[in-house]
């Protein structure tokens, strides 16, 4: 999961995470209470707004440069109301030795678990760190075999985005392949500094690899590390999961 070191410079402007999903995370955090505790906080997008909203949060992640970026930002707000503390860990190996009233996991990061027995030590963690009547909220994609079959490897687009105000542009093309046997999306990204005048100053080549678990599986694993699923949303409306839905988002409570 370290892989993500070599995101870090890239990751806000690449990854801007889902629509709703941040106002989401403050308000079931606002309405559960602090403090709070994100599992891969990545640059902080989520923690720092819970931060901002009033709620004391930890913010957890396996990579040094993404939590680096984080701290920048921190720096650069200044005084918020809420306290902030980043933790460099793996979230299926963790000890904080507190417990938290509500603890999120955004952006489908239970997707970096690649292995059935990480899936079950950070949900094992995760239960360790709750307090009781604690939340636990996660989100994932619905994976539809569908959606699968469009996943062969080939060039699927292209985007231009601009960069802070470098006066540079990011063209980024990308290209996911499935492993349908191993349920693992493998993604490959290349990304061009442009200047104005189309001229390239710098190049990168970054991947990404995420598994995927069906409803079912997600459903096994929950109750087997001793949850009880208190709803599972189909997006950050609020709205259910149905035939339609691409995210599904669990919000448990330890039995």
């Amino acid at each position: 999961m370290a892989e993500f070191d070599s995101w870090a410079a890239l990751y806000d402007t690449l990854h801007p995470g889902l629509m709703g999903e941040a106002q989401f995370y403050v308000t079931r955090a606002l309405a559960q209470g602090g403090p709070v505790l994100e599992l891969g906080c990545g640059t902080g997008r989520i923690a720092l707004a819970v931060a901002l909203s009033g709620l004391d949060v930890v913010g957890l992640d396996v990579s040094e440069r993404m939590l680096d970026v984080a701290a920048d930002k921190l720096d650069a707000l200044g005084e918020v109301s809420g306290q902030v503390e980043l933790v460099l860990g793996d979230m299926r190996d963790f000890d904080l030795e507190r417990q938290f009233a509500f603890i999120a996991m955004p952006y489908r990061s239970f997707m970096h678990l690649h292995e059935p027995q990480d899936q079950l030590n950070c949900l094992s963690a995760v239960r360790e760190h709750l307090a009781p009547g604690g939340l636990f909220v996660f989100n994932t994609w619905e994976a539809r075999p569908s959606r699968i079959a469009t996943f062969t490897g080939q060039h699927r687009h292209v985007d231009r985005l601009p960069l802070g105000d470098t006066g540079l542009s990011l063209v980024h093309g990308m290209s996911t392949r499935a492993d349908e046997h191993a349920q693992r999306l493998f993604e490959e990204h290349i990304v061009h500094e442009v200047d104005a005048d189309g001229l390239i100053e710098g190049s990168y080549s970054l991947s990404l690899e995420r598994t995927y678990s069906s409803f079912r599986e997600l459903q096994q694993l929950i109750l087997r590390s001793g949850f009880d699923v208190v709803e599972v949303l189909g997006d950050f409306r609020g709205e259910p999961r149905d035939d339609g839905t691409t995210e599904m988002i669990w919000v448990l409570r330890a039995g």
